[in-house]
Parts: C-alpha cells; sequence; structure tokens
C-alpha cells in the first residue's frame, strides 16, 4: 500500500462519478484521509452542485472514474488526450494489494459465489479475511486498510470493473469465471467486447497462478483460455450430492465454483460441505421473503436479463405467478420466449412496466396472452394484482428479466419495494 499512498500524496484526485451505490463517495474519502487534495464530479446534481465539467479535468492530475462512466464519455477523453491517468479504484486495489487476490466474475453467479467463497474461508481462517469489489456502498480504495493481519482479499468484478486492467495489466492472484451470457449490449458494441473486458480477470495471471472455470459455459471456457497460469475446470455435476438451501441448477454450479477452490487451498471438504448446506443466500437473488396464505413470494430482482430470468422460472418447481417488465439492455430474448412458451408451471403473468420493451411485450401476449392479467406501473400494484391470481400452493415470483430504469432507481429499489408490498399485504 505504501507505493500507492505515495503516488497520491499531494495530487490532486478527481473522483469522475459517485456511483448509484455511493462507493465513489467512499473512494474520495479515502483518498482525502491519505494525502490526496480531492475534488469529485458527477452528473446529479444533488450529489454535486457543479455537475461534470471540463474545468475539472483540466485540474487533475490523476482520474479515478466509476466503472459504470464508459470510456468513450468526452471529457473522459478530454483527461486521457492530455496524458492524465485514468483509473478505476479496484484496479488500483488489485495492482498494490499486500494479500493474496481472488477475483470472481461472470454474467451470472458472482455474488452468491463471493459469499459462499468468504464464508467458507472465513471459515478456515477467522478474521483473516476481507471481500469487496462490486458490492453495493462499498470502496475499494478503502480495502487497502482492512489489510493487516489478512490472508485473503475476495473481490467480485464486474466487466465494467474490469476493463480498466486491462489499462493497468493486471488479474488476480486466483480467477474463478462463472459464466458469459449475453448482458450489457445498450454498452458494448458486441458481445466480443463484453468478453474481452471478462478477460481481463485472468488476461494478466503469471505463470504460478490460478483460473478456476465453469466447463459447463463456453463463453467461461473462452476466458478461462487467456490465462497464461493453470487452469482448473468445475462443473455442477460435482456438487450434485451436496446438501443446500439454494434452488437451481445455476447454484449448483455457484457451489462446484467453491468447492473447487476449497479443493485447491486444501481446505477440509466436510467445512466446505457445511457452508453450502447452511448457505441460505443472499438478498434479492431469489429470496423467500415469506408465505402468506399459502402462497410463497419470492423475490429475484437482480434477474436483469433474460438468461437471469430463464435461471429462475427453471429453479421453481411449483406454479408460478411471474412478475416480468421493465427496461432494456439490448440483450436477445428469445430463449426466455421459449422458456415461457414450454414451461407449464407458469400459471399467470403480471407485466410491471414494459413501455420501453414494446417488442418483447408484443411477442409475449402471443404466446401467453391467456395468461397475462394485467400490466401495472407500480410494485404495489403488481403484487396485489399477483396476489388476486394466485391460490395455496403458488409462487409469487418477481424475476424480471430487465433492468429497473424505467419505473425504480435501481433493481435494489425495485427488490426493497417488492418486499414491503408483501409485508404490508
Amino acid at each position: 500500500m505504501t507505493s500507492f499512498v505515495d503516488a497520491i500524496s499531494g495530487k490532486k484526485v478527481l473522483v469522475f462519478g459517485l456511483g448509484r451505490q455511493g462507493g465513489g463517495a467512499g473512494d474520495a474519502s479515502w483518498l482525502k484521509d491519505h494525502g490526496a487534495v480531492v475534488r469529485v464530479s458527477d452528473k446529479d446534481l444533488e450529489l454535486c452542485p457543479e455537475g461534470q465539467t471540463e474545468e475539472q479535468i483540466d485540474w487533475a492530475e490523476i482520474v479515478i472514474k466509476n466503472p459504470a462512466v464508459p470510456d468513450d464519455l468526452v471529457l473522459i477523453n478530454r483527461a486521457k488526450s492530455r496524458r492524465i491517468p485514468v483509473y478505476t479504484s479496484v484496479a488500483l486495489y488489485v495492482k498494490y494489494a499486500k494479500v493474496k487476490t481472488i477475483g470472481v466474475t461472470g454474467t451470472r453467479g458472482k455474488s452468491t459465489t463471493v459469499a459462499l467463497i468468504t464464508a467458507m474461508l472465513e471459515a478456515n481462517h477467522p478474521r483473516r479475511v476481507i471481500s469487496g469489489g462490486n458490492i453495493a456502498g462499498t470502496s475499494c480504495l478503502s480495502l487497502f486498510d482492512q489489510e493487516e493481519g489478512k490472508e485473503y482479499v475476495v473481490l467480485e468484478l464486474s466487466s465494467f470493473q474490469l476493463h480498466n486492467f486491462h489499462d493497468l495489466r493486471v488479474s488476480p492472484s486466483i480467477a474463478l469465471i462463472t459464466n458469459l451470457y449475453p448482458d450489457h449490449l445498450n454498452r458494448y458494441l458486441s458481445m466480443e467486447l463484453y468478453r474481452q473486458d471478462k478477460e481481463a480477470i485472468c488476461a494478466y495471471q503469471q505463470k504460478e497462478d490460478i483460473c478456476l472455470y465453469n466447463s459447463d459455459n463456453e463463453g467461461a471456457i473462452q476466458i478461462a483460455a487467456k490465462s497464461p497460469g493453470e487452469k482448473i475446470p468445475f462443473t455442477s455435476s460435482d456438487c450434485q450430492d451436496w446438501e443446500t438451501n439454494l434452488p437451481g441448477e445455476h447454484n449448483r454450479a455457484n457451489i462446484a465454483g467453491m468447492a473447487a477452490l476449497s479443493k485447491l487451498l486444501k481446505l477440509d471438504e466436510k467445512l466446505a460441505r457445511k457452508i453450502a448446506a447452511e448457505f441460505s443466500g443472499l438478498p434479492f437473488r431469489l429470496e423467500g421473503v415469506g408465505t402468506i396464505g399459502g402462497v410463497k413470494y419470492v423475490n429475484d430482482t437482480t434477474a436483469t436479463t433474460p438468461t437471469a430470468a430463464i435461471k429462475a422460472l427453471e429453479a421453481i418447481t411449483t406454479p408460478i405467478i411471474w412478475i416480468t417488465g421493465g427496461d432494456t439492455k439490448q440483450l436477445p430474448y428469445t430463449e426466455l420466449l421459449k422458456e415461457v412458451d414450454n414451461n407449464v408451471r407458469i400459471k399467470k403473468i403480471v407485466i410491471l412496466g414494459g413501455k420501453n420493451i414494446p417488442d418483447y411485450i408484443a411477442e409475449l401476449k402471443q404466446i401467453a396472452g391467456n395468461k397475462i392479467v394485467g400490466t401495472v406501473t407500480t410494485m404495489t400494484e403488481a403484487v396485489s394484482l399477483a396476489r388476486s391470481v394466485s391460490s395455496p400452493g403458488d409462487t409469487v415470483l418477481l424475476s424480471p428479466g430487465f433492468t429497473s430504469f424505467d419505473l425504480f432507481k435501481n433493481e435494489f429499489d425495485r427488490g426493497r419495494q417488492f418486499n414491503e408490498a408483501v409485508r404490508v399485504i
């Protein structure tokens, strides 16, 4: 850490984009506490009254941008044209970290796999593990202050975060790839470009480093091929006999990733099995939020892609009242429509929003119009309508398959509103 603190001490650092979850504010605070001269920039005038300006860029000696800020933004290009270094905080952390870094990426399963790995490592190395990365409200730079006495840091890494890893030519010592499916095509021009950012998880590893990957997924295989280190495959079938409360075959794959890492580190398999059996899941990911009148309510608001909704619909084994809809990432949804057409457990469908996805809504009505009970624009209406057509033994499933920005601040806001609507039934 000393070298990084020396690099920013007394420097004029611009934190560009505070982020909806507050990570940028945490980074700004950390930089101030460690000797940098800091300004913040954000297009949300409530967060930053001066907005985002050329003057801010011209003032800065270093720019630390929020990963959600695209590289082709005019002001970011201005910084690069003036040879002002542009970084992301998580890439800087991996470059300068003093503990062994374990990075997890994939289109789906990152958060659950990170939580499983963290629990497994903590059980074996109490109080010697930290986690961070793509976690709401956390500052990646603050991880430096947590390193003392620690052995491992487990990082959830999105494609946006990994993009800057290419610039610094850095990858974590141990990489784990859960899968690759279409996502973020409203930002990336192609799946190839999306995959290229994911490849930074392992492309700059050393020969002694390790890349674990889900060999059931072609995208994960392609990403792992870029690692110069040792490549270790895992598959959901590795853990078919493991006890778990997590629904769905996709969660078997997440557990298998944790199990593969446990085996690599020569940890006790019995303890790993215990972690898998006791892990109850994460909020907003196929989260059971209650059973009322014999009807179970499941919150899968983080299903912001058609693929994620497919996994949820496959995982629920009871009759489903499905809440779908939202905003677009320009992702293909043909496979989701096939699932809807073929899944006999889908009993009724509630459309929540949908003005920005008219083609999907039209095609959904063509194949399942007799199951659609209405279109609403608030979560209260959605839950109320779903409840009105449900029967004991059914599951009301919020797994939209699309982003939330048409009606909500983000997917977590959408999820919290679902939980509240269920609570007041």
